[in-house]
């Protein structure tokens, strides 16, 4: 009695489906293991995995999903995903069977994909470009400033220098005009007669006298 209920105990244990849950993110590459069995390539007939459309074969060579071709059926029975998406997510179930059709094993998984939010490329660039266009804009900004300052000061120190050039440029000249107009008044000294205004006398009136 007790050899049957061990016998019963091993047989459920053989054909009792297992549920296995696998936790992944958007973009891992994620493993179904067919792990913990010891058969040979001869005591198995055909492993298969089903999932909704999805039906891969190791007898009929299909081990690879036609639809987006990320997941493959490895020859140890494992199903790997190399980029596995929220598409992705569901019950799969795993079938071993011997060469004679009867099945060895059955193997559920719950595959759970959590999507990651990937930034764009596009943004991400925009978001370094726009500090980096400020940055340029401000400091042209700050150069052209310091450019109309400087220009502004070599024109204020420059204007008194040319107002001194100008003016010995006046002082010699006015100098010049009262030079000669000293020299214009001393040429025309006006001459003064020798000669006595009064009227000679002469001798005739000194006889009358």
């Amino acid at each position: 009695m007790l050899v049957l209920i061990q016998l019963f105990m091993t047989m459920m244990m053989k054909t009792a489906p297992q549920m296995v849950t696998v936790e992944a993110q958007s973009g891992d590459t994620v493993l179904l293991p067919l792990e913990g069995r010891s058969w040979t390539r001869e005591d198995v007939g055909d492993i298969r995995w089903t999932h909704r459309q999805l039906v891969l074969s190791l007898k009929n060579n299909r081990t690879t999903c036609e639809q987006h071709r990320r997941c493959e059926l490895l020859s140890n029975g494992s199903l790997r995903f190399s980029h596995v998406c929220a598409e992705d997510a569901g019950n799969y179930s795993l079938q071993v069977f011997d060469p004679h059709g009867t099945r060895l094993v059955q193997i559920h998984f719950l595959l759970r994909v959590e999507e990651v939010e990937s930034e764009n490329p596009g943004e991400g660039q925009t978001n370094v470009l726009l500090p980096i266009s400020c940055l340029s804009l401000l400091l042209l900004f700050f150069i052209i400033i310091i450019f109309i300052v400087r220009k502004r000061t070599r024109r204020t120190t420059a204007e008194p220098k040319e107002e001194d050039v100008y003016m010995p440029m006046f002082g010699n000249h006015s100098n010049k005009r009262k030079q000669l107009e000293k020299e214009e008044e001393s040429l025309y000294v006006p001459c003064y007669p020798l000669v006595s205004m009064e009227t000679p006398q002469t001798k005739a009136e000194d006889v009358y006298v």
